[in-house]
């Protein structure tokens, strides 16, 4: 029983990191929220099976990632690597969101890290808390129109070691990686500051590149046709002028 409602709870967790996720990267989520929740609820049991069951720690971050990394390529059809990319800056956001969250909270002594690995109910606040914020950064996301618009030729599987692709293919492994330690450290009994910090970083790093290209892509895409367009206008009426 514990068992099922620790996946629930953290199902909708994870429902709402990916609608986080999707939105920064400006997919439509609203005829697709069933499928989503279906995604969290596939990742959530994977994720605990992995840590509750079979108590295999290592492998319930990656199974999780790899079933969101898989269907949201599936639903959306969308290159491996660009749902890669969605899938771990979503899943680190919500990690990010829910150890400072926690952090604070044992800080003010609104609970202890035996509480919150002990008490379903303790975790299930932890995780709901959680939802709320990601869902008032998701309105906020929304309300204001920010993402990222990229185009799939540009992050196709074939490009991902290649250039500016490389540097995130590096970002997300570590990403996975520092996630996991964060991981061991709360099973540990010792959540780490530092940690927390490190993804943070790699986060916004990983952010600020992808800023960079998105601008870039827009450009290309947008300003420079036009700008073109205005040149040759511009060529052609000197061209009458002169006659």
């Amino acid at each position: 029983m514990t068992y099922l409602i620790n996946v629930f709870l953290s199902s909708i967790e994870l429902a709402t990191g990916i609608v986080l996720s999707l939105t920064m990267f400006r997919f439509q989520i609203y005829y697709y929220l069933h499928k989503i929740y279906g995604i969290a609820l596939l990742m959530s049991a994977a994720s605990f099976y992995f840590r509750d069951v079979v108590e295999i720690n290592s492998l319930s971050i990656l199974s999780a990632i790899s079933i969101q990394v898989t269907l949201i390529l599936i639903i959306y059809r969308i290159p491996f690597f660009y749902s890669s990319l969605v899938s771990v800056t979503g899943y680190m956001a919500g990690a990010i969101i829910e150890t400072v969250f926690m952090l604070i909270g044992i800080k003010i002594n609104l609970f202890t890290e035996y509480q919150i690995q002990n008490s379903y109910i303790t975790l299930g606040i932890v995780q709901l808390s959680t939802a709320l914020i990601i869902l008032l950064i998701v309105f906020l996301l929304q309300r204001r129109k920010i993402g990222f618009l990229f185009k799939k030729k540009h992050l196709a599987s074939k490009t991902a070691i290649k250039g500016y692709n490389f540097f995130l293919s590096a970002i997300l492994i570590a990403c996975v990686v520092l996630i996991q330690f964060e991981l061991d450290s709360y099973y540990n009994n010792s959540l780490s500051l530092i940690i927390t910090l490190s993804i943070a970083i790699v986060f916004w790093i990983g952010i600020i590149i992808a800023y960079k290209h998105n601008k870039k892509i827009i450009r290309d895409t947008y300003e420079r046709p036009v700008k073109d367009e205005l040149d040759r206008v511009l060529r052609n009426e000197n061209s009458t002028n002169n006659s």
